[in-house]
């Protein structure tokens, strides 16, 4: 793997990782009751969520204008969508993961036929149908047209 790659990958961990444990502090430091009904602050509009998706988007960016290999981009996508299932609370944390994965769009076409087919295969392990949301069909779907 190349020296380039690599390095985007520990930032892409290092951000996940700095996320959730954020995301956890929001979560810890809720008082009883609070954000419910409507008042006061829930954690969901903590900063720290948007911050992730900005960081996460300009990162993707810069990784794709890196020209990745196949291999690479299969590691970078296999991360982002692991990542919702290996980290499933704070609930808040775990939603946003999920839609995150709409960033990575662009990022399939540049996979090889084959590590498309794996990929999709992996999903389809990971969300099952039923549970799937729009966002991640639009995903298997640009997986298995990729794979072709």
């Amino acid at each position: 793997m190349r020296e380039q790659a690599e390095h985007s990958m520990q930032q892409l961990a290092s951000l996940y990782e700095n996320y959730l444990d954020e995301a956890l502090k929001v979560e810890l430091a809720r008082k009883p009751g609070e954000g419910i009904f409507g008042i006061g602050k829930k954690p969901s509009d903590d900063p720290c969520h948007d911050r992730f998706t900005e960081n996460l988007k300009k990162l993707l960016e810069d990784f794709r204008a890196s020209t990745p290999e196949s291999a690479e981009v299969r590691e970078a996508l296999r991360y982002i969508y692991r990542a919702p299932k290996e980290h499933p609370e704070p609930k808040t944390a775990y939603w946003l993961l999920i839609a995150v994965q709409s960033l990575t769009k662009e990022l399939v076409p540049l996979l090889s036929g084959e590590d498309a087919a794996a990929l999709a295969k992996e999903y389809t392990g990971i969300y099952k149908r039923w549970e799937r949301l729009p966002i991640q069909k639009q995903i298997l779907d640009a997986l298995k047209k990729t794979s072709r």
